[in-house]
């Protein structure tokens, strides 16, 4: 439990420091490539040291889990970074973390692993919270098709990332597991950049800041939580522990931007910890 709560408030830092190098003009796509790239440059180091032997002999099966687990995460991070040009974060964030509906019936197919009632009532209750939440961006969201589809499709990815997760999770050790996961996903990034025609370089000191604190915070600290509680968590619970990142987004945007949160986010803020609560609790 305190290990999730660390990471929703890691991953909350990742709207600050998105919308930081969005206002320097750096392209979606490079900054989901830098974001992994950096973490990959982190942990891949310790990982050849400490797992080396456990990487080399990966079996061909937990390869091809890791290359769909590492793509759904390219595809996660270049379809959401790349929608907050096109519709609100609030509406972006919220679209990108309806995910939980889809890993509960993903789960019951894929793991076999029936949601109690509890988790389901957990479930409703922190989607409700969702729903008011975005009650107010929704209502003034223009025809955006394009980006509420790519938040829809981030949203679809990390049901993917999850899943695979919790299959590997269970034969590879954490760092044997994020170190090769992050380079391919990387990998997948670069090679989203070069056919978008991006360019990668120059940029200035103050941008290489935010794109470390991107990749320090939110997914080296984040991210790897989360891999590590995969293992110790139904992916239910967790895609529901994903719900308190707005909550803490919000507050986290009223101290850098002074966005003051709606009475809306208060709520549906309330619910969203209610439902996480039951979900994480017996």
């Amino acid at each position: 439990m305190a290990g999730m709560a660390l990471a929703v408030l890691a991953l909350a830092f990742s709207s600050v420091f998105i919308t930081k190098l969005e206002q320097t003009k750096v392209p979606a796509l490079v900054i989901a490539f830098y974001r992994m790239a950096i973490a990959t440059a982190v942990l891949l180091p310790p990982a050849l040291v400490f797992r080396r032997r456990e990487i080399a002999s990966l079996a061909r099966n937990d390869l091809g889990l890791l290359t769909v687990g590492g793509l759904c995460l390219a595809v996660h991070f270049g379809a959401w970074i790349t929608s907050l040009k096109y519709v609100p974060i609030a509406t972006s964030v919220v679209l990108v973390n309806s995910h939980p509906l889809f890993v509960v019936v993903a789960s019951y197919f894929f793991l076999s692993e029936r949601p109690s009632r509890r988790s389901l009532i957990g479930t409703a209750i922190g989607l409700a919270g969702m729903v008011v939440i975005s009650h107010d961006a929704v209502g003034s969201l223009q025809p955006a098709i394009k980006g509420v589809g790519l938040a829809l499709v981030g949203a679809l990815a990390v049901v993917g990332y999850f899943i695979v997760g919790r299959k590997a999770r269970t034969r590879i050790s954490l760092l044997g597991y994020v170190a090769p996961l992050y380079a391919l996903c990387c990998l997948f990034l670069l090679i989203w950049v070069v056919a978008a025609g991006d360019s990668l370089l120059p940029y200035t000191a103050s941008t290489w800041v935010y794109f470390a604190a991107l990749a320090i915070v939110p997914t080296v600290i984040g991210h790897t939580v989360f891999n590590w509680a995969i293992k110790h968590v139904r992916p239910t619970v967790i895609s529901l522990a994903f719900l308190g990142e707005p909550v803490v987004a919000s507050v986290l945007a009223l101290i850098f931007f002074g966005q003051r949160p709606p009475l809306e986010t208060f709520i549906g803020g309330a619910l969203v910890l209610s439902g996480i609560y039951l979900t994480t609790s017996k």
